[in-house]
Parts: C-alpha cells; structure tokens; sequence
C-alpha cells in the first residue's frame, strides 16, 4: 500500500515548496523536449547527404588582375592543366559551389503563364562546361549531360536551350514524373530544355527552401573572378592538392590571386557551424537544468526527512521497515514528478506552438514528450534515493526523542 492520502497530506502542509519543485520539473520538461527537438531537427539538417563525394572536392577563386589578360583562353588553359594534374579525376570552372552560401538564383516555372503570375520555383542556377557533371560526382538518372557543342563562353547572358535539374526540382516543376524533355521559363518568354535529371545535389545556401532544387546551364561565364571546382580520386590526394594548387595555377600564369583553397568538406563545416554551435549550446543547457532540477529534489527531500525525523521514528517504532520508509519518499516523489510532468507537457506543447508560430519552426515529434517523462521519471527517482536511504536508516531510539 503507497498511502497516497498521507502523502498528499504531508505535501499540502509544505505547500510552498512542493509548489516549487512542481514548477521546476515542468520548465524543465518543458525546455528539454523543445530543446531536444531543436537538437533533432539541426542534427538532420547537418547530416543531409549532399549527392557528391565530399571528401573528393575541392574549390579555389582565381581573380584576375593583369590588363591584358585573356579570360577565356586562360579559363580553358587552367582547367586543362588541372585536368591533367596526377590524381585530379576533373575539374571545371563553375559560378557557384554547393555549401558555400554564395552564388546565383531566381525563378522558374514549367509554363510562361505561371511566371507571368509569380508562380515561380526558387532555384540555384549553376554554369559550367561538359564536365560539370562528372566534377560534382552527381549521380544523371534521366537524359543525357551536356556535349561540348552546347558549351558557351560568354561574358554576356546567352541564350542557352538545354539545362539539367536535380530530380527534387524536376518533380515540382512536374509533379506527373515527365520532366525530361519538357521547357523551364526563366522570364522574358525565354526557356530552356530539360535535358537530363540528377539524382541529388545540394546547392550553396543549406538554410534555404532551394536547398536541393538546383538547375546546371552549359555556361562558362567569362569574368576576371572565378570559382574552380576540382575532384581528385582520393581525400589523401585532396589534401596535397590544398597546399600545391595555388602554386600550380600561379607558376603557368602570375597575372592572377588565387584565393579560398578549400575542401568541401570545410565548406561544409563552415555552412553548418551556426548549426553545431546551437546544437552543442543546447546539450548544455538540457544538462544543465536537469541537473539543477535533481538537485533540487534531492534538496526538497533532503528538508522534508529533516522536519520529520520524529515522524519517521514514530512509524519506525510502529513496525515499519526501512523499506516502508524508502517506498514513502519515493511514492511522495513520484506523485510531484508527475504533477510536474502534467504541468509541464501543457507548457511543452504551448511553448512549441509559439516557436512555431513566430519562428516558423517544424512541430516538435509527439514521441518526444514520453520519452522525456520517462527520463524526468527517471531523473526523478534517482535523485531522490539518497535522502530516502537516509530516511529509511533513521534509528526508532533516536528519532523518537525530543527534537
């Protein structure tokens, strides 16, 4: 038998402490589920597959300075040279780079009428030659890549006729599946071809809606700053390359910086950083008041076995066992544990809907909230062992005596 009706007796007459431990288990359920939620929601963020083999990439800028510097035929010489570098797979001059936060975007829609009524798909507009493809190590699923006969060197705006999507993007512009050769309006009643489909392939800004729905034109802009991606066969060969492509690229022509040697892999990294840093900030702060919410319990308990020390001596010499006392304690703990957790899962759910509401946050998973009563429970129970045990070894010869 708990004796629930003692119990509750003996907590109405600390009113004021039982209040507020019961409000403390409740922030704290609170603050942890929605935390925890936060935690599960970046954590799958920063573990999104990007489609390509990271640890094969790299990227660096190349800004041109010298008065006659002929940009296509320097573009063309680089890329060849880095092609033929030992352990380089292939390499391409591209005017953005997945993960990094910078680069190009705008609108599209399947039917002029929907661009004309804004009815466009944000996306990242991606341009490089034949070799783009096979430089980001996407996986082509439909259609065909690029020939070298579509490539354009231009430092105008080309009219261009055949684009690739990723499968993301293709299914929105078509949802029935039939993409593959159907027009993309990019404004101004010009539209390209779908030519072919990519399985996956991130684009530059991870935090963005566009984040997979990228469209790859077959364009070389020809501007004096550059972004080269390259792909080498190994990470142990991306490593070197770090430290020697700037050399390389400088040694055949000096009229150039190059800058921002870096893998994707620390593109990556820097992409999710804010991500890691509020993830980690948020462990410690669950850490945190659950230990202060145990402390607290062990606290509260603490006092109330020392205000009824002659209590616990008078049932002792009544015939309890120490038993019957570590159930009691542990029983009045359980009864303010769940009241707190009652309290708190009313708090949990308000607080998610107000995230949601003004920070356009996803609902937290509904799973969360058992899981967390039963570690509150938990958290609970433990804490309040080792003023229960000292409860239970409080001797009937003393605790009787005048206090």
């Amino acid at each position: 038998m708990f004796e629930i009706r003692p119990i509750l007796s003996a907590l109405l007459r600390h009113k004021s402490s039982t209040f507020l431990i019961i409000l403390q288990i409740a922030i704290t359920f609170a603050v942890v589920v929605n935390a925890s939620s936060i935690i599960k929601q970046r954590i799958e963020m920063m573990n999104r597959e990007s489609g390509m083999p990271e640890e094969h990439l790299l990227t660096l800028n190349v800004n041109a300075f010298g008065a006659n510097y002929d940009l296509e035929n320097n573009i063309r010489a680089d890329i060849e040279l880095l092609r033929k570098t030992p352990g380089v797979v292939d390499a391409v001059a591209i005017n953005q780079v997945p993960l990094t936060g910078n680069g190009d975007s705008g609108g599209i829609s399947a039917t002029q009428e929907q661009y004309d009524n804004r009815e466009s798909i944000p996306v990242g507009f991606f341009m490089g030659d034949s070799h783009t493809l096979n430089t980001l190590g996407v996986k082509l699923i439909e259609g065909r890549d690029f020939n070298e006969q579509e490539v354009i060197y231009t430092a105008e705006r080309p009219e261009v006729k055949s684009s690739i999507v990723t499968k993301s993007l293709a299914d929105k512009l078509y949802p029935n599946g039939d993409a593959l050769g159907k027009p993309v309006y990019i404004g101004g009643g010009e539209y390209v071809t779908i030519v072919g489909i990519v399985k996956k392939m991130s684009g530059s800004w991870v935090h963005s809606s566009l984040f997979e729905d990228s469209m790859i034109s077959p364009i070389v802009s020809l501007d004096r700053f550059k972004r080269i991606l390259i792909r080498t066969e190994s990470p142990q060969v991306t490593a070197k390359l770090l430290g020697e492509v700037e050399g390389l690229l400088i040694a055949r022509n000096s009229e150039r910086v190059v800058t921002g040697v870096r893998s994707l892999v620390e593109h990556r990294a820097r992409a999710y950083s804010g991500d890691n840093a509020m993830t980690i900030i948020l462990w410690s702060v669950i850490i945190l008041l659950v230990a202060i919410t145990a402390l607290g319990i062990v606290g509260i308990v603490s006092f109330n076995v020392n205000q009824r020390i002659k209590q616990i001596g008078t049932r002792r010499a009544l015939g309890a066992t120490k038993l019957d006392i570590l159930r009691y304690f542990v029983t009045e703990n359980i009864l303010i544990t769940s009241l707190g957790l009652m309290v708190g899962t009313l708090l949990t759910i308000g607080f998610n809907v107000y995230l949601v509401d003004q920070y356009d946050m996803p609902s937290f998973n509904w799973y969360l909230i058992p899981v967390g009563i039963i570690i509150m429970l938990l958290v609970g129970f433990v804490s309040v062992l080792m003023p229960a045990l000292k409860a239970s070894k409080v001797s009937p010869a003393v605790a009787t005596q005048s206090i």
